[in-house]
């Protein structure tokens, strides 16, 4: 069975968690648990499972619990705005389904030797929005990840994101990455990522490969760039939106 958890807890969370069950339930009739650590009277949510959470990262505590064999973890500040059912879809032949967080290797974090290990070019996913399947390998992970929460979670300050990229590299799972429209972010979260160089390193977010059809006199068997230089004023000019 299919099936979207959210693991949620006191009022305001909670009641955050149950209008993102409702956006869900306008398109597709998806069974919904809500783990919480109170009683919860929701038309949108199908079963309520009680727990006891230690701090507010306990989704690494209870995310292995989902009763479903095709899962979709959702933060509570999340909105469905079309039907979302294809994400279970990629659980045919990947063991997890994530989308790339804005923040790819943060420097701050680089003293845990695991972190820093793992190559720039394997981006951080946002733990808020994450699917996965219930194969021995994807257990595994989601162990692992709650190991590493708690051998890091004074070195981050209980941050859960280290944890998660340090899990996945290590695991075997096999990992789809969702587009982007499947995690819309506000422009302020990249606005304080790509402004906090002090902390993600003055490299961040900063392009690594330019492709573009920079010149259409190519195609008719005519280049007339004289330098690389010239070249690179080219490109960085028509990808200037990068950046907004």
């Amino acid at each position: 069975m299919n099936g979207i958890i959210y693991i949620a807890f006191n009022d305001a969370f909670v009641k955050e968690a149950m209008l993102s069950a409702e956006s869900v339930k306008r398109f597709r009739d998806i069974p919904i648990t809500l783990f919480t650590n109170q009683e919860v009277d929701c038309e949108y949510i199908d079963n309520v499972s009680i727990i006891k959470p230690n701090h507010i990262r306990s989704k690494v505590d209870y995310i292995t619990t989902s009763p479903y064999d095709k899962t979709l973890y959702l933060d509570s500040d999340t909105v469905i705005m079309r039907d979302i059912s294809d994400m279970f879809e990629i659980l045919d032949r990947f063991d997890v389904g994530a989308i790339h967080d804005y923040a790819r290797k943060r420097q701050n974090y680089c003293h845990i030797e695991e972190y820093n290990a793992i190559p720039y070019s394997f981006s951080e996913v946002n733990g808020g929005i994450m699917s996965f399947n219930n194969s021995e390998r994807s257990q595994e992970f989601l162990k692992l990840w709650q190991k590493k929460y708690y051998q890091y979670q004074q070195a981050t300050s209980g941050w859960d994101q280290v944890s998660l990229r340090i899990a996945l590299w290590q695991s075997e799972v096999k990992i789809h990455h969702y587009p982007i429209e499947y995690n819309i972010r506000p422009s302020s979260i990249r606005e304080k990522v790509k402004n906090n160089k002090s902390q993600l390193g003055s490299s961040h977010l900063e392009p690594r490969i330019y492709h573009m059809h920079y010149d259409n006199k190519v195609h008719i068997g005519e280049f007339d760039i004289k330098s690389l230089s010239d070249l690179e004023n080219i490109v960085t000019k028509n990808a200037e939106n990068y950046r907004s």
